[in-house]
């Protein structure tokens, strides 16, 4: 035991402690209860201004502070956090652990309230009324996956297939039909939907060498 009544390690009697002021001894119930209301005043304000920093909270901000005036606004914030991080680290130092339960337990009380005010609202919405958003969020496992394969594959499509059938397309208008025509006239593919490479004419000419592009015409004007 050393001057005073103060031990140097943690001890749950009441020895006469300084806390923080020279009025203030920790030597009755009293004097504990008060030194404990001391003790959680400067907890919470150090939990208090620091949920303020980490959401950047400026009462002037809607006055077009300056940028100085914000750095200087947030540096104050900054002094008093650290202030309280000092007292409360000096009222640990009397190690008096009755103390240093109430100092913890205060600071783990904000601390809870910190992390229910930055939870998500997303999982206590009903589903029914939550809205599907406009564009897929770059958070989206899905949108991620997309992205990282862009541009997506082709799909294996054959290169020509037939429309529906309450849609009626004149040969004469259809860029695919001519294409096939061709196509199959040059012989670099076989029949398609639109163009059969075996239809004769009906006046039983033969689809003659050199004659190709007559016969395909014939077909798509008028036959």
């Amino acid at each position: 035991m050393m001057e005073g009544g103060w031990q140097d390690h943690l001890h749950f009697g009441l020895l006469g402690e300084h806390v923080l002021v020279a009025g203030l001894h920790l030597d009755s119930s009293w004097t504990f209860f008060v030194a404990s209301i001391l003790t959680i005043f400067i907890c919470l304000s150090e939990r208090v201004l620091t949920y303020a920093i980490s959401k950047k909270w400026n009462p002037f901000s809607s006055r077009r502070q300056s940028r100085v005036g914000t750095a200087l606004w947030r540096s104050c914030l900054y002094w008093l956090v650290t202030l309280d991080r000092l007292l409360y680290m000096l009222i640990g130092m009397t190690f008096s652990f009755g103390l240093i339960i109430v100092a913890v337990t205060t600071l783990a009380a904000g601390h809870f309230v910190i992390e229910y005010l930055d939870l998500s609202p997303h999982s206590s919405q009903d589903p029914e009324h939550m809205k599907e958003p406009l564009l897929p969020s770059p958070m989206d496992d899905r949108f991620s996956e997309s992205s990282s394969s862009y541009p997506p594959p082709r799909p294996n499509r054959p290169r020509s297939r037939s429309k529906p059938d309450s849609i009626f397309i004149h040969p004469n208008h259809s860029n695919i039909a001519r294409a096939d025509a061709a196509a199959v006239q040059l012989g670099l593919a076989g029949d398609t939907d639109l163009v059969k490479g075996n239809v004769y004419p009906s006046d039983g000419e033969t689809w003659e060498h050199g004659r190709g592009r007559d016969v395909a015409r014939e077909l798509l004007l008028g036959r």
